[in-house]
């Protein structure tokens, strides 16, 4: 059985703890049902956060969703963890530091942002290393594209209000 169902989407990555390698040199079969749950949940989370993310845009403006993204998205994002599953959001641009991408979270997003530049698709990812204790760990990593919503706090500096 999986220990945790790691999840990345990508400007947002969600990825597991424990010890991984770069996805070439991995041997450990992706577990379907382990993957499905994945894919649930990062449906879920991405719904629930846009969802709360454009209620607050429309009631409060970006100053007021700013306090979404800080807090109210962590507790939805840590209530997976209850389940298995461990969600990170990592990104090129971060504004937490607990949000920097770790070496294959980097080498991911790279990859997102070279098929974005050649208008190319950007395939989900997914694989299954072995943690320190040697249990398996399933990664699932999901691009997310920045929508118009969200360069109201993640776009170029000088177009992002000082509220």
């Amino acid at each position: 059985m999986t220990r945790a169902t790691s999840l990345l989407l990508a400007a947002a990555f969600i990825t597991a703890c424990g010890e991984t390698r770069a996805p070439a040199d991995v041997a450990v079969p992706v577990d379907s049902a382990e993957l499905s749950r994945a894919r649930t949940a990062a449906d879920q989370l991405g719904s629930d956060l846009v969802t709360m993310l454009t209620g607050e845009l429309k009631r409060g403006g970006p100053s007021a969703a700013i306090a979404v993204c800080s807090d109210s998205a962590q507790v939805r994002t840590a209530r997976h963890q209850s389940s298995g599953i461990m969600v990170r959001r990592v990104g090129t641009r971060v504004r937490n530091a607990e949000n920097t991408p770790d070496s294959i979270e980097s080498t991911l997003l790279d990859a997102f942002a070279a098929a974005i530049a050649a208008n190319r698709p950007m395939p989900d990812t997914a694989f299954a290393t072995r943690d320190a204790n040697g249990q398996v760990v399933t990664h699932y990593m999901r691009a997310i594209r920045i929508q118009e919503f969200c360069l109201a706090c993640h776009g170029p500096a000088d177009s992002i209000s000082a509220g």
